[in-house]
């Protein structure tokens, strides 16, 4: 396959949420079928059915749209939200939803502590789980900001560029075999194998990088003053880095931020500053 000779086509975006909305942070259930959205600073979680427009409270709990899991048949949410009821100081506990009734339910298993990632409870509780998900690599940035890989029950701490740097926005790949991710320390989103080597360079000004496909990704082009976001644009680009395309115009106008794919590769979610949530339609064309 030929990438040099492909392009992102956007057949169609249209405004879902408006201003005000509070829909920040979309992310996609692996059906496809719903959205869930988060307050910006990530305060509370809602689900918005896409094909009736209804839009239903999760939780209202602080962190909770950070970092959230969903199962693999989009039945049940898992999220990690401080309560400040009981303590001044917060208190961190694990809870899961289903979202079909909203049921909330405490995880309190002994094996599950702060620091259990929750992408590897999105099925179900424990080390059954992870046991049982073998055949499926899972990804994430631990406590220490470093890439891990947990197979078959055994974690693996991959650093790419070194020790030394920390890791954000860790990504697998449809296939499994690769991640994307992005370097703070020097302001470049990377992919590597998932032995920690590294195969591309996707340069500066690509954040919260999201696989389209296996062979693009979207992400962000965000500018600040320092205090406040001034522009950003959402940005695609081929996993070997060549070829850099804008899907949203930097200058328009439209702050659009923290791009999430559809599992079919054919729609991108993103919000913008004024909490307005827009949904694209895309087609690689050769």
């Amino acid at each position: 396959m030929s990438l040099a000779v492909q392009s992102i086509e956007v057949t169609e975006l249209r405004l879902v949420r408006e201003a005000g909305s509070e829909s920040f942070h979309p992310r996609f259930t692996p059906d496809g079928q719903t959205i869930l959205l988060s307050g910006e600073d990530y305060t509370g979680l809602k689900s918005l059915d896409l094909e009736t427009g209804q839009v239903r409270v999760l939780t209202t709990g602080a962190g909770a749209g950070w970092d959230f899991a969903i199962s693999d048949d989009s039945r049940t949410v898992t999220v990690r939200q401080t309560d400040f009821s009981a303590d001044p100081w917060g208190i961190r506990q694990i809870y899961s939803i289903n979202l079909e009734n909203v049921q909330m339910q405490r995880i309190t298993a002994s094996d599950i502590t702060d620091e259990t990632p929750l992408a590897v409870l999105r099925n179900g509780i424990g080390m059954t789980t992870r046991r049982q998900a073998a055949s499926t690599p899972i990804v994430y940035v631990n406590q220490d900001l470093k890439l891990t890989v947990e197979r078959n029950g055994q974690k693996t701490i991959i650093t790419p560029n070194g020790v030394d740097y920390n890791y954000i926005w860790a990504s697998l790949s449809p296939d499994g075999m690769r991640i994307v991710y992005f370097v703070p320390c020097i302001g470049y989103a990377f992919i590597s194998d998932l032995s920690g080597n590294v195969l591309a360079n996707l340069g500066s000004n690509f954040h919260a990088p999201q696989w389209i496909s296996n062979d693009w990704l979207v992400g962000m082009n965000d500018k600040d003053d320092g205090r406040v976001f001034t522009e950003s644009s959402i940005v695609a680009m081929t996993a070997d880095g060549k070829i850099r395309q804008n899907l949203t115009q930097p200058n328009s106008g439209k702050i659009a931020m923290y791009p999430a794919v559809s599992p079919d590769g054919n729609r991108i979610a993103f919000h913008t500053l004024a909490g307005e949530l827009y949904i694209m339609e895309i087609s690689v064309k050769r």
